[in-house]
């Protein structure tokens, strides 16, 4: 399982690198003053994809704003561990490349486990407010006894192509 979604979090990741430099070229050809905010809308754009496919592929769980503002998080804690690593190996005169491939596996390391561990963990309980653009779901210790808050069954499967009911 681990191997999965170590898999598909580099394949959404690699995919977000597409993101951010299109959305970067678009804004920067639009706005070609705006250097700090054009490069900030990219990697902002990068992260909500990132976190979009990474909810469905990687984690398959859904879309969920408390996860999206974690996410950013775990991105922002990443970007600094990953400079602050580039830059202690520039001032021990490594090649600022060498360094870049050391520094953004270590931080994509820090960012899968923090997914994993934080963004995307499997809750028993909502500890927070609820989501209003997430079912609230009662699991039972059985696997077939999934329903929302109503009681209205769901089926497992992310995507699943049996229709729930709705009120």
């Amino acid at each position: 399982m681990m191997v999965r979604r170590l898999f598909w979090y580099l394949v959404v990741g690699a995919s977000g690198i597409v993101v951010n430099m299109g959305v970067l070229t678009l804004a920067r050809a639009l706005f070609p003053h705006w250097l700090t905010m054009t490069y900030l809308w990219a990697v902002e754009s990068a992260i909500i994809w990132n976190y979009v496919w990474n909810a469905r592929f990687t984690f398959r769980q859904p879309f969920r704003w408390l996860g999206l503002g974690r996410y950013n998080l775990v991105s922002a804690a990443g970007a600094m561990i990953q400079t602050a690593l580039y830059r202690y190996l520039l001032s021990l005169g490594w090649n600022y490349l060498l360094a870049d491939l050391v520094a953004i596996p270590v931080a994509t390391g820090f960012g899968f486990v923090f997914s994993w561990i934080w963004v995307f963990r499997q809750r028993t309980r909502t500890a927070t407010a609820p989501d209003a653009f997430s079912p609230q779901l009662e699991v039972s210790d059985s696997k077939e006894a999934v329903s929302d808050a109503d009681g209205n069954p769901l089926h497992a499967g992310f995507g699943s192509s049996r229709p729930q009911s709705h009120r």
